[in-house]
């Protein structure tokens, strides 16, 4: 069998260099980094991951983290044992990770019907794991099971079925782009563990090129990259390869996951993963490619049945968080994790054909929309597609009256999507106040998120300075801040109040700085309230205010009883002097542990005598 599998990396070697010579490309980043990313991937906002596999029998994990790591948790007894200690009751002690794969049969696998859920939900791509950390494969490779000296792969064992060609087939006929994960990593395999050199030419390489031509994904998802750096993987080989020799050169779409401290870097698009980008060695995202934002339903990716129903996401935060993603210029691949049988969990389901039926509405305030120009909206979000600005609208004002700050190109029509009675303009008052305000009278609200598009005269033309609202009153959100030196940063604590909106947290230093830019009234007197947390012996500390060359100064001599108990507080007063002037907060002393926890600020315009 290894005289075998030598050959047929020997051939995958040859194929990989034979492409070199009079390419479009060479085996460099910096060659690389001419491939155009397609437009269809930046156009297409929203995309399914699927992770499923051999550890979606036991379907169990701490909550905390992820279930398709079943295997290392069980090797490493990590959680404080949780998922040893289940192994153990439920299948015994000499019940070996890959005794699941016969259990892995699929028997309910009904690709078609995953296909129509997909198209229904709004897809427009998806990416199933081909193989994941464990090696299992759901596709018929002999190299999988020829290192191990076992079957290891889904037509040998288990379903005994390829499980890529149907979907992909289905896929397709949905109108639903079909793309593959691939981890670079592999628990158990012993050429991993012994010669990371012989795993990648006789292992890992062999099966990215028989995907990469025997399915011609349209998306290339590679993963388990993040222990040695790109030359060991031999990276830069392989996306020229593809980009050389995939079928669909003009559309098939690679991600930035090739090598240590990489992420970011390279590839067509970047990724995050629940909001934080990982490996990408402090060089942060580059801005001229488009961003993926990877994240569950529940919070594993892979099923796992500990979670229960709070974790789960629901319908409008579904909703929002594929808003909130492409307002800022990304894509959501959101997760669905199948039970081993082959059937979606129905909670899943539910959740992706809310966002479909959604979508039907909304769709073009998302689909081939660009970043929004104004990303300090308290209310919701806002998107952009040509001349035409979408608002989305998280929170209904009980006015009905909504205050579009920072916009000030001309607008010749606002209209709700999906309003019940056609072609009604809605009335904007552009008269009183700096910043347009559109009445919401009589309207309907979306049970999730309402979009109104607003046709504009030009393109848009932004403030960006944070706008007083009809009555003067300035907002700010900690979401908000420019933060600079320092410990000071965002964190978020739990608040019934305030779910999920953060707080300017960790202020322990006399260096650290907090701003946002105003605009003011000349000569304006404003009171400065904030919602503030102060532990319980934590008093004293001194915070400088100051607001252009005006300053005030205020000591936290009251506590709330924890860091997580906010409640207003009155700073003091201060006069604006421009039009225009920066809010800045700044530690005079800070107190025994801390200085304060800041969610939000308002500024109150102080009558004249």
């Amino acid at each position: 069998m290894l005289s075998t599998l030598i050959l047929t990396a020997s051939l995958a070697l040859v194929g990989i260099s034979s492409t070199t010579d009079g390419g479009e490309y060479e085996p460099n980043w910096e060659s690389l980094a001419e491939h155009p990313t397609p437009e269809w991937f930046s156009d297409a906002k929203f995309g399914i991951f699927i992770h499923w596999g051999v550890y979606s029998v036991p379907a169990f994990c701490d909550t905390s983290t992820y279930s398709e790591w079943y295997q290392w948790w069980l090797d490493t007894n990590s959680h404080g044992g949780k998922v040893r200690d289940f192994h153990h009751r439920v299948y015994g002690e000499d019940f070996e990770y890959r005794q699941f794969a016969p259990l892995f049969r699929a028997e309910l696998y009904d690709p078609a019907e995953w296909a129509r859920v997909f198209r229904r939900s709004g897809a427009k791509y998806m990416v199933i794991t081909s193989k994941h950390h464990d090696g299992f494969c759901l596709w018929p490779s002999d190299v999988a099971s020829e290192v191990r000296g076992y079957p290891w792969n889904s037509v040998e064992v288990g379903p005994k079925k390829d499980l890529l060609a149907d979907l992909f087939a289905a896929c397709r006929a949905e109108g639903v782009r079909p793309g593959l994960y691939y981890s670079f990593m592999e628990w158990h395999n012993p050429l991993y563990s012994s010669d990371r050199s012989r795993y990648v030419n006789e292992v890992m390489i062999p099966q990215i090129q028989d995907l990469i031509t025997r399915y011609q994904p349209e998306v290339f998802w590679p993963d388990g990259e993040w222990n040695f750096p790109d030359k060991v993987w031999r990276s830069a080989e392989i996306l020229e390869w593809i980009y050389e020799n995939a079928a669909n050169p003009d559309s098939i779409v690679v991600n930035d996951r090739w090598g240590q401290g990489l992420r970011g870097q390279v590839g067509d698009y970047s990724t995050t993963e629940y909001g934080n980008l990982g490996n990408s060695s402090g060089k942060g995202m580059r801005l001229q490619r488009p961003f993926e934002e990877c994240r569950g339903i529940g919070h594993s990716f892979a099923f796992n049945r500990a979670e229960n129903y709070d974790i789960y996401s629901s319908r409008t935060e579904c909703i929002q968080m594929l808003i909130d993603l492409v307002s800022k210029g990304g894509n959501l691949l959101l997760d669905i994790g199948p039970d081993d049988d082959g059937t979606i969990p129905l909670i899943m389901v539910d959740r992706l054909l809310a966002m479909g039926r959604w979508l039907d509405v909304h769709g073009e305030s998302i689909y081939g929309t660009t970043r929004g120009p104004l990303q300090k909206l308290n209310w919701g979000r806002s998107t952009l597609k040509g001349n035409d600005l979408y608002l989305h609208i998280y929170d209904w004002p009980e006015d009905d009256r909504i205050t579009v700050s920072g916009l000030l190109t001309g607008i010749t029509s606002a209209t709700l999507l999906g309003d019940r009675v056609a072609d009604r303009n809605l009335n904007i008052d552009t008269s009183e106040y700096a910043s347009p305000v559109i009445s919401l009278a009589d309207l309907h609200p979306d049970e999730h998120v309402s979009v109104i598009r607003l046709q504009l005269a030009g393109p848009p033309e932004i403030d960006e300075s944070n706008q007083p609202d009809k009555d003067g009153i300035h907002h700010l959100l900690a979401s908000s801040v420019q933060i600079a030196g320092g410990t000071l940063r965002l964190e978020t604590l739990k608040d019934p109040d305030f779910p999920d909106e953060p707080n300017l947290g960790y202020w322990t230093d006399t260096g650290s700085t907090a701003s946002w830019t105003l605009a003011t009234a000349v000569d304006q007197q404003y009171q400065i309230e904030a919602l503030c947390a102060v532990s319980v012996g934590a008093t004293g500390g001194i915070l400088e205010i100051r607001l252009g060359n005006e300053m005030v100064v205020h000591t936290f001599e009251k506590d709330t009883g924890a860091w997580n108990q906010f409640e207003w507080m009155t700073l003091g007063q201060i006069s604006a002097k421009g039009k225009k002037s920066e809010l800045v907060l700044q530690a005079r002393e800070v107190g025994p542990e801390a200085l304060v926890n800041i969610r939000r600020l308002r500024l109150t315009p102080v009558a004249q005598d």
